[in-house]
């Protein structure tokens, strides 16, 4: 295995660090409708395309923003998952899925809605600062129910409850707790890294690269991209999942394939990944929450399913993958479909940019715009 770029890992690390915070910024300025946190997500030329509004991130913070502040029970929930981000010196892209809750409507008219699709984003380093230079929203799947609990004026339970602005419970917690992020002093000169640091600093890097892998397998059995999960497997690879498939993962490979494209739709997220290294070895416990629509005699079905992944993995020849996955199956919902797509006067209709599958989805040509990053 070649020596291990401490300094260059280290770099790119802090690079996607960064990134996620300004990612987690954008989304917070949505939900608490905070224009100043919003924008802080942006550089000053920065656009956004969700197809219902395309210009500039200006514009559509303000927009997405304004306007009176309203019931404090209609707040919404923006929550990224499934990460996955590509650095090419002080520029980077990357996709992330996303679980909107959105209420709408009142009394008798209340619906709650989830919303699943992936931002695809653009990032640059400008004065040591990474900030968006342009989101894409691409709509996947949507959920839709009569209004209970929150949703209700009349929902009254002792909970803390989340607001706009400086109505919200949680920035007001923010503010009092007074901690401020300053500028780092630099050094300057070389650092001198014990052995000690510099494993620590590979250990990072080694689940960082494994957290691509358990997003990468996501992706392509979402897309049904047989090519990528095949990549992803070293030879000999098992997969136990229970009634449903055990075998090789080749096999798995395609059975997972073919099911995706017997389905409506299909959607991974995963989250809560803990991951232990030991030198060339891996293994992981990572949450997911499958989003599956699938036709039925009955009409089409959603299926909610909750569990966990099991995985290890090897490095090779310098490069993890997969060995070896299980899966946990935990909790279930299944009901009728309330997908409303396809519904003209719906308020989807407006989002035109679509999910679909390999190679038709919008993320492989975006996902192609970054030559020299390696995947």
């Amino acid at each position: 295995m070649s020596e291990f770029n401490v300094a260059g890992a280290i770099q790119e690390l802090v690079a996607k660090d960064q990134i996620k915070l300004a990612i987690a910024r954008l989304q917070r300025g949505l939900d608490r409708r905070d224009a100043a946190l919003l924008g802080s997500a942006f550089h000053e030329d920065a656009a956004v395309d969700y197809s219902f509004f395309n210009g500039s991130a200006a514009d559509f913070s303000a927009m997405m923003t304004g306007g009176p502040d309203g019931p404090a029970h209609q707040v919404t929930m923006h929550r990224p998952t499934n990460l996955w981000i590509r650095v090419a010196g002080d520029q980077a892209i990357s996709e992330s899925s996303i679980i909107a809750y959105s209420p709408s409507g009142e009394g008798a008219d209340a619906v709650q809605s989830l919303i699943g699709g992936r931002y695809l984003d653009r990032h640059e380093c400008r004065g040591g600062d990474w900030r968006l230079t342009h989101r894409t929203y691409v709509l996947d799947w949507n959920i839709n129910q009569p209004g209970t609990g929150t949703a209700l004026a009349t929902f009254s339970e002792p909970v803390v409850r989340g607001g706009w602005r400086g109505d919200d419970a949680g920035l007001r917690q923010l503010a009092d707790w007074g901690l401020h992020e300053g500028p780092y002093e630099e050094q300057g000169g070389d650092v001198e890294i014990s052995k000690a640091l510099a494993a620590k600093a590979e250990a990072a890097f080694a689940r960082s690269e494994i957290h691509d892998l358990i997003v990468a397998l996501s992706r392509a059995m979402d897309r049904g991209d047989e090519a990528l999960m095949r990549s992803l497997w070293h030879p000999g690879a098992k997969v136990e999942g229970g009634g449903y498939f055990s075998g090789s993962a080749e096999d798995f490979c395609t059975y997972m394939t073919d099911t995706m494209r017997s389905m409506v739709r299909m959607a991974h997220t995963v989250a809560n990944e803990w991951i232990r290294v030991d030198r060339n070895a891996a293994v992981a416990e990572t949450y997911v929450i499958a989003i599956a629509t699938s036709r039925t005699d009955e009409g089409d079905q959603d299926a909610l399913v909750g569990g966990r992944y099991l995985d290890r993995f090897e490095r090779r020849d310098g490069e993890w993958k997969f060995t070896f996955r299980t899966f946990v199956h935990d909790w279930q919902i299944e009901q009728p479909s309330t997908d409303q797509r396809d519904d003209p006067h719906g308020m989807y209709a407006a989002l035109t940019r679509r999910g679909r599958l390999h190679p038709d989805d919008p993320v492989y040509a975006f996902w192609n715009s970054l030559p020299s990053a390696t995947a």
